[in-house]
């Protein structure tokens, strides 16, 4: 989804700083977008490590002198039930998942932001139902949800908006790593590119007015939670209907 909403901002005329610590997906996506004439600059680095944060954003300062955007796409989980998470992965996944979402986040407020505006979008996961197998990563994006709510109203006086994307299951290499029988993985049908539309919008000025959402991009994969009223209603009251609208019409 980083490499879809980067080509998609680079598509839009955007100049691309792509960070992450594996320095080579973030080569090839760099190649990616300078074959379609765009720009990138390539930061290999840790988001959970502070140091390696603020030298980026002296690098980012260095090359282009301002950041308008930050996606915060970066995060990380594993499979495992709630009883088996130890306290160190537990802890893990929430220093990789919220705690990096928010020295990202600060720091560019610090070094662009606060003086100039700007737009950040978190990449979460969709809430509305438990994540069986993730309690340590449903913990942390919550947080992360939490925490742009709170960053949107103190932080709009300075021009900052903050959202959050929700995509629903995307099918992407990432995905790929998990158990997933090969008959439910051939009914995955959202691609990156669903999502990436959704957060470039926010990012850009399409959005100016919206700020504090989350916004579910799931293809309504979270519809199932819908409930039929007959499900909650004594049945015999639809057995019953017409002689009840006679009794009181």
């Amino acid at each position: 989804m980083g490499r879809a909403t980067a080509l998609e901002m680079a598509f839009c005329g955007a100049k691309l700083v792509l960070f992450a610590r594996r320095e080579d997906p973030l080569q090839q996506t760099a190649e990616m977008i300078r074959a379609q004439g765009g720009e990138a600059l390539v930061i290999s680095g840790d988001i959970r490590d502070e140091a390696s944060v603020t030298a980026a954003m002296r690098r980012i300062k260095e090359n282009y002198g301002q950041l308008d955007v930050l996606v915060n796409n970066a995060g990380g989980q594993y499979v495992a039930a709630a009883r088996d998470i130890t306290n160190k992965g537990f802890e893990a996944v929430v220093r990789n998942n919220l705690v990096g979402s928010w020295q990202m986040t600060r720091a560019v407020a610090d070094h662009f932001m606060f003086e100039h505006g700007g737009s950040i979008v978190f990449v979460t996961a969709v809430s509305r139902t438990a994540l069986t197998g993730f309690a340590h990563t449903a913990a942390a994006r919550a947080g992360v949800t939490g925490l742009m709510k709170t960053l949107a109203a103190e932080w709009a006086k300075y021009g900052i908006r903050l959202n959050c994307v929700a995509p629903g299951t995307v099918k992407t290499e990432a995905l790929g790593r998990y158990p997933i029988p090969p008959q439910k993985w051939n009914e995955f049908n959202r691609s990156p590119e669903d999502v990436a539309g959704a957060i470039v919008f926010l990012a850009s000025k399409l959005g100016n007015f919206i700020t504090g959402e989350d916004w579910y991009v799931d293809g309504g994969e979270t519809l199932h939670l819908a409930h039929d009223a007959r499900d909650m209603i004594n049945t015999e009251m639809f057995a019953n209907r017409q002689r009840g609208d006679r009794r009181h019409g």
